[in-house]
């Protein structure tokens, strides 16, 4: 058995355990392969670690001779707070106009609490588990206990728009096998890849469109709008080449980045414009990054094509709205 067990390196940190899980899904219980690739913990500890952890893996056999540490009851009682936090928060945010999506970038003040310096607060932005403050920090997004679909505004994940993270949701299905394409929660679409199948055509509206293959239902996840993750500075100096061609393919994701699907994306960057859209694209935070998916709006049937509202600026709404009004709407 490799190291030493007792004292500091008893403790694991949110970095260990997401690598423990991680590893959990490869190794099963071959224990001693995972302290080796974690090279911090000895084979006893990452064996102690997994039985505290049976209520989610349950293939680990429950030794009685380990004790778990009780369960803290803190974070029960500020759950309500909490919930309350999340919706003060985006009622702020909606009510500012000027408001930006701000970039995710962790704390590292271990010695203070998360104030008014810190860049969590200050970008709005809720510390992630990759932030170095207290567990115990009143701004740390603890998850949801949710035990339903999670795709309703009684999620706080949801609520703060954001995918439910299986290193914090234990009981919503999130943290199910990652083989399972039909997870419990509904929420965690984008970080499992679960895609709609979709079909490229000549469009009615303008050049190429995106059919979707099997029906949807409303809020449903279509897919994620992928490409090449550009600053706001080579956006802009792209967009002016764009605007020659009269396309573009960029997308903003937060304020310091952009997404462009021009030299590298998927087929839903094909989806036109439309005044009546039935879909809409959604930035939503995935276990620490910003992402762009793509959902249904209202319920669509199999070989519809997909339009989403693109937010033109009035001069450009003007250009382009006028094609589709030669369209019959249905």
């Amino acid at each position: 058995e490799q190291g030493g067990g007792g004292g500091q390196n008893d403790r694991w940190n949110c970095a260990e355990e997401s690598l423990f899980r991680v590893l959990h899904g490869t190794y099963v219980n071959n224990f001693c392969a995972i302290a080796r690739l974690i090279g911090t913990k000895s084979c006893r500890q990452v064996y102690v670690f997994a039985v505290q952890e049976s209520s989610i893996i349950h293939k680990v056999p429950i030794d009685h001779r380990v004790q778990s540490p009780p369960k803290k009851k803190r974070k029960h009682r500020l759950w309500a707070a909490h919930c309350r936090r999340i919706q003060l928060k985006k009622a702020s945010l909606s009510d500012n106009s000027s408001s930006q999506v701000y970039n995710y970038q962790p704390c590292d003040h271990s010695e203070r609490p998360c104030d008014a310096a810190c860049p969590c607060v200050t970008a709005q932005n809720f510390c992630e588990k990759f932030c170095q403050c207290s567990s115990e920090c009143q701004n740390r997004f603890p998850g949801c206990r949710c035990r339903t679909q999670c795709n309703t505004k009684q999620c706080p994940c949801y609520l703060a728009v954001r995918e439910c993270d299986p290193d914090l949701c234990h009981t919503c299905g999130a943290a199910d096998h990652w083989a399972s394409k039909s997870p419990s929660c509904r929420n965690c679409g984008i970080q499992r890849g679960l895609k709609k199948q979709l079909l490229l055509a000549p469009s009615d509206v303008a050049g190429w469109g995106t059919f979707i293959k099997e029906s949807v239902q409303k809020n449903q996840f279509i897919s994620e709008y992928c490409g090449e993750i550009i600053s706001q500075d080579e956006a802009d100096r792209r967009g002016k080449v764009y605007d020659k061609y009269m396309s573009s393919f960029l997308f903003n994701l937060n304020n310091d980045f952009v997404v462009d699907a021009t030299r590298k994306g998927n087929k839903i960057r094909f989806a036109n414009h439309s005044v009546n859209p039935n879909c809409y694209a959604k930035v939503v935070m995935v276990n620490g990054d910003h992402r762009i998916g793509i959902f249904a709006k209202r319920g669509i049937q199999a070989g519809d094509e997909l339009f989403f509202d693109y937010r033109y600026s009035l001069a450009d709404a003007l250009k382009y709205v006028g094609i589709e009004r030669k369209i019959p709407m249905l």
